[in-house]
């Protein structure tokens, strides 16, 4: 199923410069990536050990595995929020329950030991699909309370058909609530402060009516 969303991967190489499959080299540094491998360098040393039967399962000729540079270079210029999307829709295959898979959580989080000099950190937008327990797609951030941009363009890359979308009280607008919709799915989100009259609202309706349907029937 990975290998499939791979190749789909749309390939900006010259033909001149495709000596290896792109898609062998995405699943060389997944499969490097999986093994415990960190960082590229160790992905291309574990590349030139593996045996014939495993380079060939990757596409790879027998005599023939990407350097470290081709590793670098390929992973700089792939098209890295398509590649997030194939991924995302590979993730809930067909043999995910489809009422399991039906749920996809968004938050925002800081991303730890991403501060620069200034004490500026990374912060990232995911959605998540808790049937899988995977990320399908995120997106970078301009940080807490500016998510809502940020989670429209988030939503506008997930297939939401029959999903039902949750998150926190921060998302509960108008703007993400039709954007939901209009995709063909669903939301569930609480409502608090930020949404005064919407809260009140919500109040009002659960509150024990002051004339009670059976006193009238009366």
């Amino acid at each position: 199923m990975l290998i499939e969303a791979f190749k789909q991967v749309p390939d900006f190489r010259d033909r001149k410069g495709q000596t290896y499959r792109l898609w062998s080299l995405l699943a060389l540094v997944l499969v490097g990536f999986l093994c415990g491998r960190r960082g590229l360098r160790a992905v291309y040393r574990m590349g030139r050990a593996l045996p014939v039967r495993q380079r060939l399962r990757l596409g790879f000729r027998r005599d023939k595995m990407p350097c470290h540079s081709t590793l670098t270079e390929t992973m700089r210029a792939v098209d890295a929020d398509c590649l997030a999307a194939l991924l995302g829709r590979a993730i809930l295959r067909d043999d995910v329950p489809s009422q399991a898979s039906r749920h996809i959580a968004i938050d925002g989080k800081t991303l730890r030991g991403s501060k620069d000099e200034d004490g500026d950190a990374e912060h990232c937008l995911s959605a998540f699909a808790h049937a899988v327990q995977k990320v399908l797609s995120h997106t970078a951030s301009r940080g807490k309370g500016m998510e809502i941009a940020d989670a429209l363009s988030l939503l506008e890359r997930i297939d939401l058909t029959d999903k039902v979308v949750t998150g926190d009280a921060m998302f509960c607008q108008k703007s993400i609530t039709e954007k939901i919709v209009e995709r063909g799915g669903d939301y569930v989100f609480p409502v608090k402060g930020n949404q005064k009259n919407l809260l009140e609202d919500i109040q009002t309706a659960f509150e024990t009516p002051v004339f009670p349907p059976h006193a009238l029937a009366g």
